[in-house]
């Protein structure tokens, strides 16, 4: 073969074999290894940041570790009732046609007869009571709060030992109604609330109510060195004891400092569900109300 021939056959063979490696897809032998290496050389900067945005997808919020325990029953019992209905006596009324009612923001205990008990206990003599109010305040004329001791059996015996009135301003919202420090329970005893709004409707009087007991217990002295941990840790022993009155004073004010913390709100929300009331869980909590004596 001559030297011109050889020229030209390596020229065929050479592009005999780039036609092949076309019609076949396979790259270079070269260009695949150069490839190879590429996949196993670590991320830039800048795609490790993408990646790592893409998995840091925010955190579910932590369940909350509050447990509400309902205590036994006193057996005195709490005949109450937590949902307030209106007394119209036929009369038309815009106000209480809304589908909410007024609410005491306290556990409901179902007997076997149809008895709802109202109740709760607390360690404070001058405790606060918490209701969510529905209605505008410009369609409350003034709220009424009466505090019984009814421990004794015989209903002539009852005594009065507060009467309060309020005005409602914020509302629809959670409301919150600390008995003044010259009211003191004692400790074991029933006392008997009563709460009434006097609503305006078309000129006529009107009233919405609500009512339940609470019961004043005290603390050994195991008990009361816990209750001077930090706040939220006593709003979890408060709950885990069945102090339900304390547990939701001491949490809703933590709230109101706090209304952006989550935790906080998961922890209303399960103390709330607890007690059968987790439809007021994601309601406002308004900065009312302030109680005053009645003439």
């Amino acid at each position: 073969m001559t030297r011109i021939k050889f020229f030209h056959w390596k020229i065929g063979l050479a592009l005999a074999l780039i036609a092949f490696a076309a019609s076949t897809g396979k790259a270079h032998p070269f260009q695949d290894r150069q490839t190879l290496v590429a996949d196993v050389r670590p991320a830039t900067s800048s795609s490790f940041n993408q990646n790592s945005s893409k998995q840091s997808q925010p955190k579910p919020p932590t369940a909350s570790p509050v447990q509400y325990n309902q205590p036994p029953l006193s057996p005195r019992g709490a005949p109450g009732n937590r949902k307030g209905g209106g007394t119209r006596d036929g009369h038309s009324c815009p106000t209480l046609e809304m589908k909410e009612r007024l609410m005491a923001l306290v556990p409901a205990l179902e007997s076997e007869q149809p008895v709802s008990h109202v109740w709760g206990l607390t360690v404070e003599a001058s405790p606060t009571l918490w209701f969510y109010v529905p209605y505008l305040p410009k369609d409350i004329k003034v709220g009424e709060l009466e505090l019984w001791d009814e421990t004794d059996r015989e209903p002539r015996n009852y005594q009065q030992i507060y009467q309060g009135t309020f005005t409602v301003t914020g509302t629809p919202g959670a409301i919150a109604l600390s008995l003044p420090p010259t009211v003191k329970l004692e400790p074991d005893k029933n006392y008997h609330w009563y709460l009434s709004l006097n609503i305006n409707c078309n000129s006529e009087n009107e009233s919405v109510d609500v009512n339940g007991w609470i019961q004043r217990v005290k603390l050994n002295n195991t008990t009361s060195s816990q209750q001077q941990s930090a706040e939220r840790e006593r709003v979890i022993f408060y709950a885990k004891n069945g102090i339900w009155y304390d547990a939701l004073t001491l949490l809703g004010q933590l709230r109101r400092r706090h209304p952006e913390t989550e935790i906080l709100l998961a922890d209303w929300q399960k103390l709330l569900r607890d007690a059968g009331l987790e439809e007021f869980a994601n309601k406002p909590i308004t900065p009312c109300c302030t109680l005053s004596p009645s003439p």
